[in-house]
């Protein structure tokens, strides 16, 4: 994973002056290559909004009219079934972007935008951006490499579905995770661990004990800590299964 992830989770930014909603968003991968005069542009015409641990924020199928930058808290992306089971695209946390999709090609939502703990957003709107992508080359730069990070993470995933046991797809999530959390202890629940994995809450559990009992990771409600890294990447790679 990018860096040495540290096992303490960090402060999360504010947004409660212009300065420092400029910061936030000048920190944000899709927005850091735009000058300091344009982030204050958009920053002014922002609105910050609450949200509630289970609150939803948008629906598939929703008009895209604009980003939310998470500013504190965490955001589930998921898709509904037919059975009416979740399965868990992504978990956004703060500094990070939701709707990049909508926001290229004013399309529908394709997912749906969960509060999974309390927090606050900050609300992008589309036709402020799209001004910003027509003055200013760094912003639509800066929207591929997301879209192209969320096409690879999207590869993978469905990848993983098509050939690989529960165990590998275990790993992948929580090295992607990891990764996006560029933190060793994780904050997922196994219920969603499983749903990014394609496979049930009890076969993450079973694979997160036996793991456990191997010294690869470490389990408390909600977190789950990468103990020996090597070990879970080579059971995502295809390597011998730990349990």
């Amino acid at each position: 994973m990018p860096g040495a992830p540290s096992s303490q989770a960090t402060t999360e930014p504010r947004a409660d002056t212009l300065a420092e909603r400029v910061a936030l968003l000048g920190r944000a991968p899709l927005l850091r290559r735009l000058p300091e005069e344009a982030l204050a542009r958009l920053a002014g015409s922002a609105r910050l909004r609450a949200m509630r641990r289970g609150e939803t924020l948008f629906r598939r199928g929703d008009p895209g009219t604009g980003l939310l930058l998470v500013v504190r808290g965490r955001i589930r992306i998921s898709v509904p079934s037919s059975e009416g089971r979740d399965g868990v695209l992504n978990l956004v946390r703060a500094g990070e972007v939701v709707g990049e999709i909508a926001l290229l090609d004013g399309h529908p939502r394709t997912a749906d935008a969960i509060a999974d703990t309390d927090g606050e957003v900050m609300l992008l709107e589309r036709r402020d951006l799209l001004h910003l992508i027509e003055e200013n080359g760094a912003l639509a730069l800066g929207l591929m490499e997301v879209l192209c990070e969320r096409l690879r993470q999207t590869s993978a995933q469905v990848e993983a579905l098509m050939f690989q046991e529960a165990g590998p797809r275990i790993a992948r999530a929580l090295l992607q995770l990891a990764s996006v959390q560029r933190l060793a202890s994780v904050a997922v629940t196994q219920k969603q661990l499983g749903e990014m994995a394609g496979t049930s809450r009890e076969s993450a559990n079973r694979t997160l004990n036996a793991w456990e009992a191997r010294g690869l990771v470490s389990l408390v409600p909600g977190r789950v800590t990468l103990r020996d890294e090597a070990a879970i990447r080579a059971i995502a790679e295809g390597g011998k299964q730990h349990g």
